[in-house]
């Protein structure tokens, strides 16, 4: 396939722009989904296809209904393997060159495609047509950019700034992205509460472990309930809200603390942790219990809990909020709602709190140990 393209800037990122039919740059294109078991290094999202099915439609439009304008703005390709594509140019005073994809080097059966579909996946999806809907192939034609040669790492730059501010983009995917790019170290100075949310994830000491999606392709079979973006929040709501977890100078040591709430919170809500419907892993739940656990954390350091007592210690302080709110779908936590909502539910979770009961087990314990 031979097309004419222009050479230039966008901004500092050097491309190719020109015009393809749809079919043709979906046959020579792929997209390198995101998958955290089977592709962690994964660029795109996971894939709409009612989205596709709509952009299908409107560009066959075009063709149904051509007195009736349509556009849409251009698909971004990135040539990872520059031996598939050839460059000669045509006027290269003025950028004019004839862009050569050499489709008989192109194999779509390779793990990570040779040309990727930076932006424009779902307009590319069924642009060769599909037969279970007998869709033929889009033969109108389309604006494209293309880069060569871009690394991976720059083109997930360039994913995530296109997509970050569009209100359709999954938080947890970009959540991720971020983390990807930024590199432990730097992330953990520049965005401790993401630190800590992709650590609880990956961490098989956490509760979180193995139920935190973050974005992209979902593995069939696992049951990842929770958004990495939503668990990052409450994160960030409990290093603001506790005070004497700042005195905690390293990150790890934060970390630890946390993830001891966590599961100390696992084990005293076992039951509304285990069921799928429980209001405690959505968004209002993980908000709520960010907020007391800043109390409990706090709390615990100021009697100064020996480590190995502090999960008890946040246990015993977690029971008695049990009978607070009914976190069941359809309970009275559903009256509160969005993040004030949680703050306020919170609040009323903190009334519950006493340390001399805490105290007091503690005594009952101790006797019951000595008969």
């Amino acid at each position: 396939m031979k097309l004419i393209v222009l050479r230039g800037a966008n901004l500092n990122t050097e491309m190719y722009r020109g015009y393809a039919t749809i079919a043709n740059l979906a046959r020579v294109s792929a997209p390198d989904p995101f998958n955290q078991d089977t592709n962690p290094n994964g660029l795109q999202r996971d894939l709409s296809e009612s989205h596709s099915r709509d952009a299908y439609r409107y560009a066959e439009g075009a063709e149904k209904v051509p007195d009736h304008n349509r556009s849409w703005s251009e698909v971004l390709l990135n040539v990872r393997d520059p031996s598939v594509v050839k460059l000669s140019p045509l006027d290269e005073e003025h950028g004019v060159f004839e862009l050569e994809i050499r489709e008989e080097l192109i194999n779509k059966s390779l793990g990570r495609p040779q040309i990727s579909r930076t932006d424009g996946n779902h307009r590319l999806h069924f642009g060769e047509g599909d037969p279970k809907y007998e869709w033929p192939p889009l033969a109108a034609s389309t604006p494209f950019a293309m880069t060569i040669g871009l690394a991976p790492e720059a083109e997930a730059y360039l994913f995530m700034d296109i997509n970050d501010n569009q209100k359709s983009m999954n938080t947890a995917h970009l959540a991720h992205l971020k983390a990807r790019l930024t590199g432990p170290e730097k992330l953990a100075v520049e965005d401790p509460a993401l630190w800590i949310a992709e650590r609880l994830t990956d961490d098989p000491k956490s509760p979180w472990h193995g139920i935190v999606h973050k974005g992209g392709q979902r593995t069939q079979g696992l049951k990842r309930r929770v958004n990495l973006a939503a668990l990052r929040t409450g994160i960030g709501m409990t290093l603001h809200d506790a005070v004497k977890l700042r005195s905690v100078d390293a990150i790890e040591g934060k970390y630890v603390l946390i993830r001891m709430f966590w599961n100390a919170t696992a084990r005293t809500y076992a039951g509304e942790w285990a069921d799928q419907k429980s209001m405690l892993l959505k968004g209002i739940g993980i908000w709520t219990l960010s907020q007391l656990g800043a109390e409990i954390i706090d709390r615990c350091l100021v009697r100064g809990v020996i480590a190995a007592k502090l999960e008890d210690e946040m246990s015993e302080y977690l029971r008695q909020t049990k009978l607070v709110f009914d976190w069941r779908s359809g309970g009275d936590i559903q009256g509160y709602g969005g993040q004030s909502g949680a703050q306020n539910a919170a609040n009323k979770m903190k009334v519950a709190l006493s340390d001399e009961d805490i105290n007091i087990g503690q005594i009952a314990a101790a006797v019951k140990n000595m008969a």
